[in-house]
């Protein structure tokens, strides 16, 4: 009878130490490998920027809504990791158009961007935003809305400043 009772405690001691432990896993809802059940984090969460980190070469279509003809041209964009937020990011087209933004899932968002540039001697702003979704392991396709205020010169129609926006489509694939 003494041993049925040591043996009993000993269940009811190890039953209580397994009901009390906590569901480990992520915890970070937006990290790719999101555990709801989770009620502890165990440091494995995985940020959903880093399967688009790369570079990758793109595919640019677009309907120039200036000239009203349709273009392709291809170039490299890189997306490196930013460190602001775990899934924030920064992404370089060409080496001379710098955008930043945050993926959440498959979803990314180019957070908006506005600068002020020059021609002939008429000051005009570009506001970019846009988005993308990420496809399979080495493609991503994005869609960035560019406003620029056309700066229309003398004897044109319409005189001034002129926004126009400009929908383009970038379809991307990683090469490293």
């Amino acid at each position: 009878m003494k041993n049925f009772a040591l043996f009993a405690f000993l269940i009811v001691v190890l039953f209580g130490t397994w009901a009390c432990t906590p569901n480990r896993g992520c915890i970070e809802a937006t990290a790719d490998n999101f555990d709801a059940a989770a009620e502890e984090n165990d440091g494995t969460c995985i940020a959903s920027r880093d399967k688009m980190i790369g570079s990758y070469r793109y595919t640019r279509i677009w309907n120039d809504v200036i000239l009203a003809i349709d273009t392709v041209d291809v170039g490299i964009v890189t997306i490196t990791e930013a460190n602001t937020a775990g899934n924030a990011f920064n992404m370089n087209l060409n080496g001379n158009l710098f955008l930043q933004g945050a993926s959440s899932a498959y979803t990314l968002v180019i957070i908006q961007r506005a600068y002020t540039d020059t021609f002939s001697g008429m000051n005009y702003n570009h506001t970019y935003n846009g988005s993308g979704t990420w496809l399979v392991n080495d493609t991503v396709d994005f869609i960035f809305t560019i406003n620029t205020q056309v700066p229309m010169l003398n004897g044109a129609n319409p005189p001034g400043i002129a926004t126009v926006p400009q929908v383009y489509n970038y379809y991307c694939t990683k090469t490293q």
